[in-house]
């Protein structure tokens, strides 16, 4: 047995990760991709995650094609011309939302990541009306639509 546990250390930096490549999925800083597919998940409500979302699409240029909440309370946003980015918030548990991105076809790293930055950067963003006051979401959505 002692021998086995030698052999596995001495030969486990060697092959690295590699050896169950096959238990999850690749996981970068926070945000883990499966299949050409990005999740993060935020300590936000899915709402604020879907105005920030929102906000980032729009801050990077994107034309949101296809923008609605759905049966069980999702938020489903299909963005962008070429590039076409297909996000879906979901509520995980009380205050706990994630945010599911798959860019083109196959899925875009790089792309995912730019979007995934400005959503981070807008989720303490308040956007407030000619007078002042903070704006509530039905004014967000209405705005922007």
């Amino acid at each position: 047995m002692k021998k086995l546990l030698l052999v596995l250390m001495l030969c486990l930096p060697l092959i690295g990760c590699q050896i169950v490549p096959f238990v999850g999925p690749i996981v970068t800083g926070v945000i883990m991709w499966h299949e050409g597919e990005a999740h993060k998940f935020y300590y936000e409500e899915p709402s604020t995650l879907y105005r920030s979302a929102k906000l980032a699409i729009n801050e990077l240029g994107y034309p949101i094609i296809k923008d609605e909440i759905q049966r069980n309370g999702n938020y489903y946003i299909v963005a962008g011309d070429d590039d076409k980015f297909k996000i879906i918030i979901r509520k995980i548990k009380p205050h706990i939302g994630e945010v599911k991105m798959r860019v083109n076809f196959m899925g875009n790293k790089p792309y995912a990541e730019l979007v995934y930055k400005h959503i981070d950067n807008n989720l303490n963003t308040i956007d407030f009306d000619d007078q002042g006051h903070p704006t509530k979401m039905r004014k967000f959505i209405q705005k922007n639509q």
